[in-house]
């Protein structure tokens, strides 16, 4: 079995598309300490970065401008979708950012170039719970997450004699 038998058609939230290239990025965050007068560095992983895809999608046909507002709606669409690609195969994606290209020269043809973020969240509900509500679906990630802004206390130095956070200084 070849990998031409593994494609799949591509689409983002069920609207199809053809696929002239695509890539995938990730990787690890990390910060790199570098000690002044020494020949020493600590490097400090700071976790998985966040899986990005590009694509550029193009449509084409007698109807190319209905397909490609189809595509248009889909990534302006809140929260994260489906994504197929032919190759990379399904993923729960959010575009970022997109930008649509037609030419004259090129009539019956639109190109799309989209960045997709990997996005395991779903979009909150109006009137729940927004710091629960991402919590829970931190927690069922398997992410440690606070939400807490802190106290005034945290934020702010009371001035001799005052009370914090009312005429207080920045700490």
């Amino acid at each position: 079995m070849s990998w031409r038998d593994d494609l799949q058609p591509a689409s983002f939230r069920g609207v199809p598309f053809h696929v002239a290239a695509n890539t995938r990025g990730g990787g690890r965050r990390g910060f790199t300490y570098e000690f002044a007068k020494s020949e020493r560095s600590l490097d400090e992983d700071l976790g998985r970065r966040v899986t990005r895809v590009t694509v550029t999608a193009y449509l084409i046909g007698a109807f190319y401008h209905r397909d490609a507002d189809a595509l248009e709606n889909a990534l302006t669409r809140e929260g994260g979708g489906q994504l197929i690609l032919p190759i990379l195969g399904p993923q729960r994606m959010r575009c970022e950012v997109y930008n649509r290209a037609e030419r004259k020269e090129e009539g019956g043809f639109a190109l799309i170039e989209c960045a997709f973020v990997a996005s395991n969240v779903r979009p909150l509900v109006p009137g729940e719970n927004t710091q629960a509500g991402v919590r829970e679906q931190a927690q069922a990630a398997g992410d440690e997450i606070d939400l807490a802004a802190g106290k005034d206390s945290d934020w702010y130095s009371p001035t001799p004699g005052g009370v914090a956070g009312s005429g207080g200084s920045f700490v």
